[in-house]
């Protein structure tokens, strides 16, 4: 009778359990994507968290200081992501919103026109190209004396406003990514109480999520990063052109897969062959190529990754391709913050797939054993 009531208990104690979850995730419905976002973002750091934890506790500073390494760290982390993401991103958005405004669309037109003209009159010279730029000429000319321009820029426009709601978003973020770093001790050994797993499972779990989504985001930090500040540093040097907000620029745009940094440097590359300047348009297409897509991309990025896994130690098995598809599925669903999600899921589903299969190879290989042992009596 006894056994019968605790039975009833406990199952009693996880009907409520999941309807109270469920309750608080509606409750917390709007926060959600903050929350989910946050905590990725809190995996994907906790290689640095525990490095500047460690870094506190064992210093010489004052023991008081030491108790509080905990709150300190979380508001060091936090403070790094404020001035990398938040302070840039909307210098990007007030100068984007308030250069549209001041933009002369007629004046657009005429330019983007001219320059149609002069692509046609150079193409033309090409026999092979004498039939196609007859039906294009009179398109591509009709397409830019149309509203089209000025469609083009009220989505433009209408996108850095709707940006503005990225900022917002990132404080609400980075709100809860204070308060997972703070907590993330207390949380995480919550979740594994409540699991029926090992803890050998556990932390193969957490390896493989918190490894893959951290080669993820400190790759594409130190990209955006190192793009922004070689592309800032050439506008600098050639043309009249506000470098600070066309390395911010192309550092965001980084971030994007297959395009890339593409879309800040071919407009200005267009501009400096519409002027005349053929030189500056070669100097930026060569080092857009050679020292940005190539070398800070795909040399300087993966050194940089390589140190980090000597220093801090983290691994993942998760194939490269699937990483790139994981990102590209995530930023479609999930839109900016699909970069950390989409790997981040993967990696989990992933991982949980191989302790599923050893579980089943472990299970038949105990069922066989006895088998082959009944034979070997007969």
């Amino acid at each position: 009778m006894a056994n019968n009531n605790f039975v009833n208990s406990t199952n009693f104690l996880a009907i409520l359990t999941v309807a109270l979850i469920g309750a608080s995730l509606w409750i917390f419905s709007s926060f959600l994507h903050y929350i989910l976002v946050a905590s990725v973002l809190a995996l994907a750091t906790s290689h640095g968290f525990n490095a500047i934890l460690y870094l506190i506790e064992s210093s010489r500073m004052p023991r008081w200081i030491k108790r509080k390494g905990r709150p300190l760290a979380a508001i060091l982390l936090t403070s790094f992501f404020l001035t990398m993401i938040f302070l840039p991103l909307q210098y990007l958005v007030v100068h984007t919103s308030s250069l549209i405004t001041t933009l002369n669309v007629d004046q657009i037109k005429q330019t983007i026109l001219a320059m149609w003209n002069a692509v046609i009159n150079y193409a033309e010279s090409i026999p092979a190209l004498h039939e196609p730029l007859a039906n294009l000429k009179d398109e591509g000319r009709s397409l830019i004396d149309a509203s089209s321009v000025g469609t083009l820029l009220k989505g433009v426009e209408h996108m850095a406003s709707g940006a503005s709601g990225l900022v917002i978003q990132v404080g609400w973020i980075l709100t809860f990514y204070f308060l997972f770093n703070f907590y993330g001790k207390t949380i995480l050994y919550f979740l594994s109480t409540l699991m029926p797993m090992s803890p050998k499972h556990e932390k193969y779990l957490y390896r493989e999520c918190t490894g893959t989504v951290a080669v993820v985001f400190y790759g594409t930090i130190f990209n955006m990063t190192a793009q922004g500040l070689a592309f800032g540093l050439l506008m600098s040097f050639v043309g009249d052109y506000n470098a600070v907000y066309l390395g911010v620029l192309a550092g965001f745009c980084s971030i994007i897969p297959i395009i890339g940094a593409a879309l800040a440097y071919i407009p200005v590359i267009a501009i400096e062959l519409f002027a005349g300047h053929i030189a500056n348009a070669i100097i930026i297409l060569i080092f857009a190529w050679v020292v940005m897509a190539f070398f800070l991309d795909n040399i300087l990025r993966l050194i940089f990754i390589g140190y980090l896994k000597k220093v801090f130690g983290f691994e993942y098995t998760m194939n490269e391709i699937f990483i790139l598809l994981s990102i590209l599925a995530g930023i479609s669903t999930f839109g900016f913050w699909g970069l950390i999600i989409g790997p981040s899921v993967l990696a989990l589903t992933l991982a949980a797939a191989n302790l599923y299969r050893d579980n089943l190879v472990k299970e038949t290989a105990g069922q066989t054993a006895p088998e082959a042992e009944s034979d070997k009596n007969c």
